[in-house]
Order: C-alpha cells, then sequence, then structure tokens
C-alpha cells in the first residue's frame, strides 16, 4: 500500500488540465451561490478568495475531481468548500456535489437561493496541542514548526466495504494566513489525503494563540469525507467520525460539516438537473429544462 500511495501521489499530484480547466467556471459559479457572515456580525459577508487554494482527483472513486475554495475573516480561513463532480451514471454529464466546513471559532450564519442549505450550529472549537513547543519567534520559523507538528498527525478511512484506506499528510499547508488583530498570531490549514487519490479527507488547523500573554499552539480537526475517519497524534487518537444516527453522510452533529449533490452539467457546461437533498439523505433530481 505504500508503493500505491506513493505512485498515485506523483500520477495525480495535479489534476488533468482539460477537465480542471472545463469545471472551473462552475465551481466558482456554485461557491458564489454562498454569503457567509459571523454570527456577532451578521450584516458584512465574509470575504471569498476568488483563487482556488487546491485541486485534486480520485480515480478510485469514479473519476471524481474537486477545487477548493476559501472565505476569510481578516485573512484568515472561517470556512472552506470543495466543489467536486463525477461522471454521472445516467445522464451524460457530471454530477456537482457541494461539501463544506467551518472554521471560524465563531458560529457562521449562511444564506444561500436555492433550495440545499447549509446551516452550522457552532463555531469550530480549538483544542491545545500537549507536549508541543512554544511557537517560534519568527513566522519562518513557526512554519517550520507548524510542518513538523502537522507530521504527528496520521489517519485512516473506513468505505462503504469496511476496507481501510490510509491516509497522508500533504506536505504544503492548504492555506497559511497571518496573525489576527487579537489572539491568533499565526496559523495554516493542512489536511491527510485520500488512500486512492489527493483529495482532503480530514482538515487540520494549526494555530499560535496568544493568551494572557502566553503563546501556545492550539489544533483543531474536520471530517472532509463522507468516509468514517480516525485520526491520532503520537498514536493517540485525537478525532474520529464514525457513521451514527446523529452524524450521517451528509452532515455531523453541529453541522460544521455539510455535503450534497447539487447539480448535473454536460461536458459543455449546460445544467441538465438539478438535485435537491432532503433532511433524512434522499435526494431526487429535476430535470433543467423550462428552469
Amino acid at each position: 500500500m505504500g508503493v500505491l500511495a506513493a505512485l498515485l501521489m506523483i500520477a495525480f499530484a495535479d489534476p488533468p488540465d482539460g477537465l480542471a480547466k472545463a469545471m472551473l467556471p462552475i465551481y466558482a459559479q456554485e461557491v458564489g451561490t454562498y454569503s457567509i457572515a459571523v454570527e456577532s456580525d451578521p450584516t458584512v459577508p465574509l470575504a471569498l478568495k476568488k483563487e482556488p487554494i487546491f485541486d485534486w482527483l480520485n480515480p478510485v472513486r469514479q473519476d471524481t475531481q474537486g477545487t477548493l475554495f476559501v472565505w476569510l475573516r481578516d485573512g484568515r480561513p472561517a470556512a472552506v468548500a470543495c466543489i467536486l463532480s463525477y461522471p454521472h451514471d445516467k445522464l451524460p454529464g457530471r454530477e456537482v456535489v457541494h461539501e463544506l466546513h467551518a472554521l471560524d471559532r465563531e458560529k457562521l450564519i449562511v444564506t444561500r437561493g436555492e433550495f440545499n442549505q447549509w446551516k452550522p450550529l457552532a463555531g469550530l472549537e480549538r483544542k491545545v496541542l500537549p507536549d508541543a513547543p512554544a511557537p517560534a519567534a519568527t513566522a519562518g520559523a513557526r512554519l517550520v514548526q507548524m510542518r513538523r507538528l502537522a507530521q504527528e498527525f496520521t489517519g485512516h478511512s473506513i468505505d462503504w466495504d469496511r476496507k481501510r484506506w490510509e491516509l497522508r499528510l500533504l506536505p504544503a499547508p492548504l492555506f497559511r494566513y497571518p496573525a489576527a488583530k487579537t489572539g491568533v498570531v499565526d496559523g495554516a490549514l493542512f489536511s491527510l489525503m485520500s488512500g486512492g487519490g489527493t483529495d482532503p479527507e480530514v482538515l487540520i488547523l494549526l494555530e499560535a494563540r496568544e493568551e494572557k500573554g502566553v503563546l501556545r499552539w492550539e489544533y483543531a480537526c474536520g471530517r472532509f469525507s463522507d468516509w468514517e475517519l480516525s485520526v491520532s497524534r503520537k498514536e493517540k487518537l485525537v478525532y474520529e467520525s464514525v457513521h451514527a444516527e446523529n452524524n450521517p453522510t451528509n452532515h455531523d452533529p453541529l453541522h460544521l460539516y455539510r455535503a450534497y449533490p447539487e447539480k448535473v452539467f454536460d461536458e459543455a457546461g449546460k445544467l441538465l438537473a438539478r438535485v435537491r437533498q432532503y433532511p433524512n439523505g434522499s435526494t431526487k433530481f429535476f430535470p433543467a429544462e423550462g428552469k
């Protein structure tokens, strides 16, 4: 499995330009349907970074390809979206899926003029990273520290056939962000990637935070997969996502994570169908003709 993972990493480090370029206008249009703000300032939308932060491909899962976008609050990632697609099993096109996760400490207010909705119930909680060295004095040295700290996290996923897939760290952070006005001195968003491609399955947020004059490292993990997940640090379990009644495939208990199929487009970018997901997870397709 180690050799296979290494070969996949090399082969799919960059998705094919044709598919990625063809889908990007559709992905950008889809991510633009969201307006996100924080609960304390609900009338001021967060800034959506127009340039994607990462493209990926997973050939094991039906040639799935996706692109990540972030919304920023004072330059820091407050939410992340992956707009992804794969060949539809009946229609002559690709089914587009939205996958989202809240990153801000504060509850997000999300508005969208579409049937499918994302309503987080809380912010993403950070935890102190035990046994970590004190954050360094310079940004360059802190980046080195964050890379080393990220390497301490390992994980695996369990697919629908109960097969185990080892996750591996994407060496470079998905996003590095500057000091906040208060509290956060430095931070970066890392990910553990799929064993079958380069798609992020787990989000790992690392932050150097000052509290009462003391600097310390904090972290948070986030689910970014519909498979079951387990994450350890130094062989100690720190995060897991196991399917349950309050943790189905399309959201977690606090709705920090949300995923749903949205539309089907043909190769030319024409809308073929819209998809509605209902609270029980079932979906219904509506032909796009006349809409």
